[in-house]
């Protein structure tokens, strides 16, 4: 999967150039040490909450992290919204519903129903998403406005 080396990448990058161990990563950003030695081995990708986390260490754009933008402009850390009924306002704002979304992209439309409980997705996902409805990824989970 690309962004899984993407993201290693861009993570190795970001930790020589502040100069941090995985361990001294995990414990300032609020991460297990295993799941950032998983990411950078390219193992896995991070959940929502994750991906923002370390977004927010490193004050960057989450696109950059996820190596779909070469940007690095500082985002300015802050509380985000509710990921679901965002969501719904950018779709109503494209004019998409979430049946097109699943008919055109691999997205279930289960997810939705997740998202509405609660649940947040993976990095991949809001990739997927950020791309169907073409918008930057911190755009769609409220880290900046467009």
């Amino acid at each position: 999967m690309e962004i899984l080396s993407k993201l290693s990448e861009r993570l190795r990058e970001l930790m020589e150039e502040r100069e941090l161990r995985s361990e001294t990563l995990a414990k300032a950003a609020g991460i297990a040490g295993s799941s950032i030695r998983s990411w950078l081995r390219g193992a896995s990708v991070p959940s929502f909450e994750s991906a923002v986390k370390l977004a927010d260490f490193f004050c960057c754009p989450l696109d950059f992290l996820a190596g779909r933008s070469e940007n690095c402009e500082t985002v300015t850390p802050k509380t985000l919204p509710p990921f679901y009924p965002r969501l719904r306002a950018i779709m109503a704002e494209a004019g998409v519903t979430r049946f097109r979304i699943a008919k055109e992209t691999q997205i279930k439309d289960a997810f939705f129903t997740n998202w509405a409980r609660g649940e947040k997705p993976l990095l991949v996902t809001l990739c997927v998403l950020a791309d169907f409805l073409n918008v930057p990824l911190d755009y769609l989970v409220g880290r900046i406005e467009y």
